[in-house]
């Protein structure tokens, strides 16, 4: 199911369709600045345009773009003034959770008459976390409110007030908790509400009704398609090569990108050359530092969910990058970081919601070689073999 799209790639973003949503008649014009202005319309209320560009190449998402897609067909039978479905697509760092909105957003617009909203909560980063009131205040000047109400409460009010009846797509991207979301959630609106998070958000499928979408990594075959549509002839020039490369990225979007860069910018340099630099554990991290990007290099990124745990899960983190083995028993954690087994067991289960483990067959966990290497070195330099 895919859309017909302008020659850069996207959705046309410039539309002449008129629409009745909620007794409201909107002719959509041009865009101004990120702005979608409506050039009739009784309330004479914008039509945001706020989603970042998309990427490129989007490989081995399928299963997750029709999920959207179902979202989407729901929403739209949903009856005038009744909830926005929300759904919340969570994945550890750098799996690829803005890039598959963004991606489907971007060739769904013209479903959403009156507008795609952005908003980047900052929950993980090197920033600050957006406070509700800021939020809101972003939503509500998407909006052209110039004149914002005074507190959370006045001021969520005045949103659901205006968002109510819209056919609108909300992005409440990088969510670092339940609480963070909920009071941005329009009331009665026919929209849909995607937020993106390093965390399970559990409170938000429990108690609002969240739709879940899991976004894990990539299998063997997809990461080395993503490696060829983004390095090119040498995939096939050097098959091993380039499996080994996956493996090495741990199958992880963003590494793999990182990587593919790497290679495109040394195009003289085989692709064995520098699986043999990945290969060592000590340098592994230097060398996906993404040009010292700090909102892309893996280590940093890696950083943003570390730090947002609690001192016990961290220590618990840490030690794990000494174990030797693939996966970890709740038996073996205890042992390892001298717990009794109902707190082990409940850091394990604190750390998969944070996706920085995974559940494994039999009752075992099992974490990433990206970040086991992050866990080692965290481990190394904190002193927990001495």
């Amino acid at each position: 199911m895919r859309r017909e799209c302008d020659d850069a790639g996207h959705a046309p973003r410039v539309r002449n369709a008129v629409s009745e949503q909620a007794g409201l008649v909107v002719q959509v014009g041009t865009v101004h600045g990120g702005v979608r202005m409506a050039s009739q319309r009784s309330d004479d209320v914008p039509v945001p345009y706020e989603l970042p560009g998309s990427v490129n190449s989007l490989v081995g998402r399928e299963s997750e773009l029709n999920e959207l897609d179902a979202l989407l067909v729901e929403s739209e039978q949903a009856v005038a003034h009744s909830a926005a479905i929300v759904a919340v697509v969570s994945g550890t760092a750098g799996v690829g959770k803005t890039a598959l909105i963004t991606y489907w957003a971007q060739q769904r617009s013209d479903r959403f008459s009156n507008g795609q909203l952005y908003v980047n909560l900052r929950g993980y980063g090197p920033d600050d976390p957006l406070g509700a009131d800021q939020g809101l205040a972003e939503l509500l000047r998407s909006f052209g409110v110039r004149h914002l109400a005074h507190g959370i409460d006045a001021r969520a009010k005045q949103f659901r007030s205006l968002a109510a009846g819209r056919r609108m797509l909300v992005v409440l991207d990088n969510a670092s908790s339940d609480e963070q979301v909920r009071t941005l959630l329009p009331g009665g609106s026919s929209g849909l509400v995607l937020v993106t998070s390093r965390h399970d958000l559990r409170g938000l499928v429990s108690r609002d009704g969240a739709r879940r979408i899991s976004l894990g990594l990539l299998t063997d075959a997809q990461s080395v398609d993503l490696l060829r549509a983004l390095i090119g002839v040498r995939v096939e020039e050097e098959p091993a090569a380039a499996s080994a490369l996956a493996e090495l990225c741990a199958r992880l979007p963003l590494a793999l990108r990182i990587v593919a860069e790497l290679a495109v910018s040394n195009h003289d340099v085989p692709l064995a050359e520098l699986v043999e630099e990945l290969a060592d554990e000590r340098h592994r991290l230097d060398l996906l530092d993404a040009g010292s990007d700090l909102r892309t290099a893996i280590r940093a990124v890696f950083s943003w969910s570390y730090h947002a745990l609690d001192a016990d899960e961290k220590r618990v983190f840490r030690l794990l990058g000494l174990h030797t083995g693939r996966t970890y028993s709740v038996k073996g954690v205890a042992a390892l970081a001298d717990l009794d087994l109902f707190l082990a067991a409940r850091m394990l289960r604190s750390l998969v919601r944070a996706h920085l483990l995974e559940r494994a067959e039999n009752r075992r966990f099992r974490m990433h070689d990206l970040l086991r290497v992050y866990a080692l070195e965290l481990a190394l330099a904190s002193g927990e073999l001495a």
